[in-house]
């Protein structure tokens, strides 16, 4: 069954407890086809060029200091000054590694959705998708030693416009929050695809502000 939301003339509901043969997260029904589209071919552009990928599901935190100074033209620029400065961060990284040895290269993939609370602040959730060559694990928050996790986390601040702070990574990390797919392995990737699609669900999004509520990687 599929229904236009009369919110958003662009976009669809989804009901089904399946998409395209995979399990979603049914509690959060109904979902948006068109994100749980591009959800999948996210997923399946990255697995076309690596044997082997990291997907990890994040949430980067706006302490209310802040998000209570935030206009809608800071929230427009916000995901892509972070995904901007993510990129930056994860290039400089495989540079300094490869003055040791080797590192493949990865491309900076992602998911991320902006949602309202019923406090009625906006908050953001986040899937990144790397080569496993590059990054095998996610490592943790307020880990002593840098990690990909820190590493989001200084892009997360940077964003924000804050000097990073180790010691509070304005990144909550759920638990089990990452997932190493191998191409050809439907099981792993229907499970990353089951988890991340929440950022799918209907609810909570908010149109007519003239903002995103959902993005992915273009590539």
């Amino acid at each position: 069954m599929i229904q236009r939301l009369t919110s958003n003339p662009n976009v669809h509901y989804h009901y089904s407890p399946l998409f395209n043969g995979m399990p979603v997260q049914v509690k959060y029904l109904p979902m948006v086809t068109e994100y749980l589209e591009k959800l999948q071919k996210t997923l399946e552009n990255a697995l076309e060029d690596y044997s082997r990928v990291l997907a990890i599901r994040v949430e980067p935190v706006i302490p209310t200091m802040i998000s209570d100074q935030m206009t809608i033209v800071d929230h427009m620029l916000l995901m892509p000054k972070f995904i901007a400065s993510l990129r930056a961060i994860i290039k400089h990284d495989l540079k300094r590694r490869r003055k040791s040895n080797w590192v493949p290269d990865t491309k900076v993939r992602f998911v991320w959705t902006r949602e309202v609370g019923d406090n009625g602040k906006m908050h953001y959730h986040f899937f990144l998708i790397l080569n496993r060559g590059s990054y095998f694990m996610p490592g943790k928050a307020c880990s002593p030693n840098e990690n990909l996790i820190s590493r989001v986390s200084r892009a997360w601040y940077s964003a924000l416009g804050v000097v990073w702070n180790p010691q509070e990574p304005w990144i909550y990390v759920p638990d089990n929050p990452f997932y190493g797919i191998n191409r050809g392995d439907e099981s792993n990737f229907q499970e990353a695809f089951y988890r991340a699609s929440y950022l799918c669900k209907a609810d909570t999004k908010q149109y007519g502000l003239g903002i995103r509520s959902f993005s992915t990687s273009h590539n």
